[in-house]
């Protein structure tokens, strides 16, 4: 008699990972805040993001400790940057940014820094090697990138 095989974990993992990453980019693109990141007040969000995801492609992202350290040296400039990029902004009474605005970005572009390498460093623990690894990291920077301007509206 044949029996149904139960889908494998490496299936169901994958599966996972494709579903994690069409609700993220579908937050991002109809939640409206894809637009939100048109803004250059955002942009160094995404320049960041963008190193995240290319560094979890190479071969640094496979040792745990040396990610973490890689993760350490982006958060911190990253978050530099941000507060720098926003304190600029605030002196435009358009943006209406207060020093508890500019505190918060910078506070936000390091928490987008560690929720990607925490992504990153997860698809590697359970699939090492693959390209789980950089799926795990965009789905969690763009889930973090999708809440960051909702946390910006609860702090304004």
């Amino acid at each position: 008699m044949f029996l149904p095989r139960r889908p494998s974990v490496v299936t169901l993992a994958t599966a996972g990972t494709l579903a994690g990453l069409a609700a993220s980019l579908w937050l991002l693109r109809y939640d409206g805040t894809f637009d939100t990141y048109r803004q250059p007040l955002f942009l160094p969000f995404l320049a960041v993001d963008l190193l995240m995801i290319v560094f979890s492609t190479t071969e640094m992202a496979r040792d745990i400790r040396d990610w973490r350290a890689v993760v350490v040296r982006v958060a911190i400039p990253g978050a530099v940057v941000a507060g720098l990029s926003a304190g600029l902004a605030s002196r435009n009474p358009i943006y209406d940014l207060h020093v508890r605005d500019v505190a918060a970005l910078s506070i936000l572009m390091a928490a987008l820094v560690i929720a990607a390498g925490a992504g990153a460093e997860l698809g590697e623990r359970y699939r090492p090697g693959t390209w789980i690894r950089t799926a795990w990291c965009i789905a969690a920077s763009m889930l973090a990138l999708a809440l960051i301007p909702r946390v910006l509206l609860l702090l304004h």
